[in-house]
């Protein structure tokens, strides 16, 4: 039992941080790409990188001037640089910088190849003394604001599907098994639900950037999360009238079928993999949002992190769930009481959480 939690515990708190080192690691031929979406020697360069597959093999970080914050970066660059007539593109390799579409496209493979690592990039933007350390404005800022990312996780963490889903499947075990059974089957039935959605998130993710689809990705995926918190919001009102923002109602009793036959912890992990294709209509919409807005970068390493630390924040209920009625001793009927009691409310929650999330990426737009 201890160590179970401890290993939990470790998954939740320090995998993340670990996947990161390592792509410091992993990542030494690191650039910090400064461009704007309306220049057309911008676009020359982004087309090289793009048909060489530069993104794939060096670690490229984007850095539009539209954003304030880079602006006073790359101005901070150029007084450090003593260089009075700056434009872009702008390519920083370690301490060097390549200025213009003829020259990054000509030299940037050579530079990366002999750049000196004991100069990186990142250790030149902290030496420049930026407002901000190298650290988050390299390997942290994507595109992707950390707040969206765990405001979309909670949205999805929270929907009353997972919870209605783990609760009859700790239930019938326990009745059928008891506790220490029930404990199992929850740990691994949440974790086949974790690497499924991983998976699915690097197939769609992989299907987004295959496509190069437009820059203004942010602009559409805001309104899509709009659609996504207007859907929930209608079930606050609506509940139960027309379409549901969870498992199709013709769906469930299939659905319930495939847990109720659950009685070894294999049965459960084996009947996560199976059920996490039920809770797509349910739990999809956050993840394509924060999907979207991962695929306007190609770094494979940080997206990946990303979708670790959002998953686990997805499957957090489901072991606290586990825990509560197997450890615990909390009454599954109880729980599930509960949720129906508040269904209306959680979907409010997401409702709001989605909306906000929207609104501020279509305002980040204009």
């Amino acid at each position: 039992m201890k160590k179970i939690l401890g290993l939990l515990l470790f998954c939740l708190f320090f995998w993340p941080n670990l996947v990161g080192a390592q792509a410091l690691n992993e990542s030494e031929k690191t650039a910090a790409y400064f461009f704007s979406p309306s220049c057309s020697h911008c676009r020359k360069v982004e087309s090289f990188l793009q048909q060489n597959n530069l993104y794939e093999k060096y670690n490229i970080q984007k850095f539009s001037i539209e954003e304030k914050d880079n602006q006073v970066l790359l101005s901070k660059i150029f007084q450090f640089k003593k260089i009075s007539d700056g434009g872009i593109p702008v390519m920083i390799i370690g301490d060097e910088l390549l200025m213009g579409d003829t020259p990054i496209i000509e030299n940037f493979e050579q530079k990366m190849e002999s750049s000196d690592q004991s100069k990186g990039t990142a250790a030149f933007l902290q030496e420049v003394g930026s407002s901000q350390s190298a650290w988050k404005d390299i390997f942290q800022k994507s595109g992707i604001s950390l707040w969206v990312l765990i405001g979309a996780a909670l949205a999805d963490a929270i929907n009353p599907c997972a919870f209605a889903v783990l609760i009859i499947l700790v239930a019938t075990v326990t009745k059928a098994r008891g506790r220490k059974s029930a404990l199992w089957c929850g740990l691994l039935f949440s974790l086949a639900i974790f690497v499924s959605y991983v998976l699915m998130g690097l197939g769609v993710y992989k299907a987004i950037t295959v496509f190069n689809l437009p820059k203004i990705i942010s602009l559409v995926v805001g309104i899509l999360a709009i659609i996504i918190g207007l859907a929930n919001l209608k079930d606050v009102f609506w509940y139960g009238k027309g379409f549901v923002m969870e498992v199709p109602f013709s769906w469930r009793p299939k659905m319930k079928a495939i847990i109720g036959r659950v009685v070894s912890p294999l049965g459960a992990l084996i009947s996560g993999l199976l059920v996490s294709l039920f809770l797509l209509p349910c739990t999809s919409g956050p993840y394509v949002v924060i999907l979207g807005l991962l695929a306007e970068k190609t770094d494979f390493v940080r997206t990946f992190t990303l979708l670790i630390f959002y998953n686990l924040i997805f499957i957090a209920p489901m072991i606290l769930i586990t825990l509560g009625v197997s450890y615990f001793n909390v009454k599954a009927g109880a729980l599930e009481d509960w949720r129906q009691r508040n269904i209306e409310k959680v979907h409010l929650i997401v409702g709001m959480l989605m909306l906000l999330i929207g609104i501020y990426l279509i305002l980040g737009q204009l």
